[in-house]
């Protein structure tokens, strides 16, 4: 992941498209939270944010953490704001080394437009799901596989049945993956469309 690109952009990051895109996907991952007793989630490379308010109030504990210093500074700001006491916001890179990057484990973890800035996306699956309590939940938002775009440093989005696949690798079930978004120029400016995975830790 690249950080000093995210450093970089962080002042300006909650421009109107990304707000609305945060919006967009807060909207599918409320469904899969509704009604659900959990109490506890971390969203990684969660940014400023943006997803984070949106379904906070489904939980009694939050962290997010991100890789980017300016980042996680923004979204602590927005938190003291706030006055939402049940959100921190830290630093953590889960494949900047294999040490500890949160002392405890959660209900939900949430990668929401993460894996594809991610390098590696298995291995940060792999690494996340040691930190899932037992019948948590991983929830992944991303886009899927996108044949218009190119860049050499982030992936071009995701076939389903991969996402599906590295899932039940990693021992998940009640599998779910599907399409529930198509945008225009969402996508280094290409209409694409994305997806919402889940799986369950038992």
């Amino acid at each position: 992941m690249n950080q000093s690109k995210f450093n970089q952009i962080a002042q300006n990051y909650d421009n109107d498209e990304r707000i609305k895109l945060a919006e967009i996907i807060s909207l599918g991952v409320n469904t899969l939270l509704e009604n659900q007793p959990y109490q506890s989630l971390l969203d990684y490379g969660g940014g400023t944010g943006l997803v984070t308010f949106n379904i906070e109030h489904h939980f009694n504990h939050i962290t997010i953490l991100d890789a980017s210093t300016k980042m996680v500074e923004i979204c602590d700001t927005k938190i003291q704001k706030l006055s939402k006491k049940h959100i921190e916001a830290i630093k953590g890179d889960a494949l900047a080394s294999n040490q500890t990057i949160v002392d405890q484990s959660y209900d939900v973890i949430i990668l929401s437009l993460v894996l594809l800035h991610s390098g590696n996306y298995k291995e940060l699956l792999q690494r996340l799901t040691a930190y899932l309590k037992k019948d948590g939940l991983i929830i992944i938002v991303d886009f899927d596989k996108n044949k218009n775009v190119y860049h050499p440093k982030v992936y071009n989005g995701f076939a389903q049945d991969d996402i599906s696949s590295e899932l039940f690798k990693l021992g998940l079930s009640n599998i779910n993956v599907q399409t529930f978004y198509h945008g225009q120029n969402i996508f280094m400016n290409k209409d694409a469309s994305l997806f919402i995975a889940s799986g369950q830790f038992k």
